[in-house]
């Protein structure tokens, strides 16, 4: 033996140990990237998968929510970009026009919600163009910030990439949020913030730095600008870190941060609407209205067999009712956690993993029971109204199979996450297809009416000569996106008035069609101009 093999052997193999360590770290965290990376690829690519081929094309019957706040912010954004008023900035400006793009009198602005993403709208159309694709490419962006913003709260909270994933893919394929995931809603503007605000609070939970203690105080002003969905939120939120604030030091700290960043956020929204609104009586008469309609009373009988309808439209009914069982373990879970945590006595910085994915779960679904439940009228009328219960179904997916992990139900889960994501998927795809379906309008319709832009008339007046489906096609924002003006439905001789523009669906007859016409309203139908189903006249005067 040579001097010193005693001392340098057992050196040697040290290293070798301490190297061999660091390089099975770093291919872990070399994998656990990969697989971060492979998993949000995996999400995006189900949201283009769904979304392939939607992005171009009219908006074609805006009597139905997939395409009514597209073209009605479509108008209002191009009517902001027209003119400099420093108002007219925040994608609420209302303008009315004399021809297009030729607008009178002073605009209004649309301040019923709160708007930051429709000033960012508004922004962001002033390089990507005012087309259809603006706001449904910029509305997808949103829609994949989201997932996004899921799954970092999954996957921060689980420590699971896959659980992560499963949670995100269920979030963009139920059909609710796979079918709108286009389509201007304040909804999904809330459900944007209030994603990467729960970040922010697990993240000052665990850290307790500053930095990230003043991302979630930005944010929580920020929600108050974004919509009331997300401005809930932070109220049940504070409500969830009241509870947590006995066992949690943080969580005190961080109340405090929520209660003064909503009394600078509600500042601000209300002195913006009044800005915008020339004065606090404007702005209150807007916000009055808005309540008063939106909380109609609705027997509860016909509410709720109209809220089932939806369910079953939103998300099927075989994800409702897994979720209302993942939801009952999860309670569960909550009840017995609760128990043990009243037998200890120290307290701890912050929740465990599972208790903080619990946690999102319990906040967004109470966020979503309440703006169902609060808005009888609006959760009667709108079927995307249900869009929050998105973010707890996709959390309780992730939880469940997060629980499953290092257990026998380890692949069993994984498996059946996976099938219901595809199961999803389908229904989805099927749940769009009814909707294009149902469309009234066509590409050809839209066409004709853009044919009348620069025709000089007083207003556009649409006669229903016969009992049609068509007739309801003449309703929403539509005419305002292609025109720039509204249209108005006479009935009655004396509603048609020299210098309109008359529009009457194209009948095999039309030479008697006019005919009566004119003896119907005593006037002159004069400068035909057809289309594949519409045609227009210009009304003169007396016969």
């Amino acid at each position: 033996m040579e001097p010193g093999d005693s001392v340098t052997r057992p050196e040697n193999r040290r290293r070798r140990l301490e190297t061999e360590g660091a390089t099975t770290r770093a291919r872990a965290a070399f994998g656990r990237r990969a697989g971060i990376a492979l998993a949000l690829a995996a999400v995006a690519a189900l949201q283009i998968a769904a979304t392939r081929g939607r992005l171009d094309g009219p908006f074609l019957d805006t009597r139905l929510h997939y395409a009514h706040d597209n073209a009605l912010y479509g108008f209002q954004i191009r009517s902001g970009l027209r003119d400099a008023d420093p108002r007219s900035q925040f994608g609420v400006t209302v303008a009315a026009y004399d021809r297009w793009g030729e607008a009178t009198g002073r605009p209004s602005y649309y301040t019923d919600h709160p708007f930051l993403l429709k000033a960012l709208l508004q922004l962001y159309a002033r390089f990507a163009g005012v087309s259809e694709w603006t706001t449904r490419s910029f509305y997808l962006l949103v829609a994949a910030a989201t997932a996004a913003g899921l799954f970092a709260v999954l996957l921060s909270t689980t420590g699971s990439v896959f659980a992560a994933a499963a949670g995100a893919a269920t979030l963009v394929t139920l059909p609710v949020f796979s079918v709108y995931q286009l389509s201007v809603k304040s909804e999904a503007d809330g459900m944007l913030v209030a994603v990467w605000l729960y970040g922010a609070f697990v993240a000052t939970l665990r850290r307790g730095t500053r930095r990230p203690r003043l991302v979630y105080a930005t944010l929580a002003v920020a929600a108050f600008l974004t919509h009331w969905t997300v401005i809930l939120f932070v109220g049940v939120l504070a409500a969830y870190e009241l509870l947590l604030a006995r066992r949690h030091p943080r969580a005190r700290q961080l109340l405090a941060t929520t209660a003064a960043a909503s009394a600078v956020g509600l500042a601000a929204l209300l002195g913006l609407m009044s800005w915008l609104q020339r004065g606090w009586t404007g702005a209150r008469e807007a916000l009055t209205r808005s309540f008063r309609v939106r909380s109609q009373a609705i027997g509860f009988a016909e509410w709720g067999a109209r809220q089932l309808l939806y369910v079953q439209k939103n998300f099927t009914v075989t994800a409702a009712l897994l979720s209302l069982a993942m939801l009952g373990l999860l309670v569960a879970r909550v009840v017995r956690r609760g128990a043990a945590s009243r037998a200890e006595t120290e307290p701890s910085e912050e929740p465990s993993g599972l208790a903080l994915v619990e946690g999102f779960v319990l906040v967004t679904a109470a966020v979503a029971v309440l703006w169902v439940g609060l808005f009888p009228q609006g959760s009667f009328v709108h079927v995307y109204w249900q869009y929050w219960f998105c973010l707890p179904i996709a959390a309780l997916v992730a939880a469940t199979v997060a629980m499953a992990e290092g257990t026998r139900l380890r692949a069993p889960a994984r498996v059946a996450a996976c099938v219901l994501v595809a199961a999803l998927f389908v229904a989805a795809r099927k749940e769009y297809a009814g909707i294009v379906a149902d469309q009234l309008g066509t590409p050809e319709d839209v066409a004709f009416l853009q044919t009348l832009r620069d025709d000089a008339y007083a207003r556009l007046v649409f006669v229903p000569l016969t009992d049609t489906p068509l007739t309801a096609w003449f309703q929403g924002p539509l005419f305002l996106y292609y025109t720039d003006r509204p249209i108005a439905i006479a009935s009655r001789p004396e509603e048609l008035h020299p210098g309109d523009k008359l529009l009457v669906l194209r009948y095999t007859d039309r030479a008697l069609a006019v005919k009566g016409l004119e003896g119907w309203s005593g006037r002159r139908l004069l400068h035909e101009k057809c289309g594949l189903r519409i045609c227009a006249y210009d009304v003169g005067s007396g016969l």
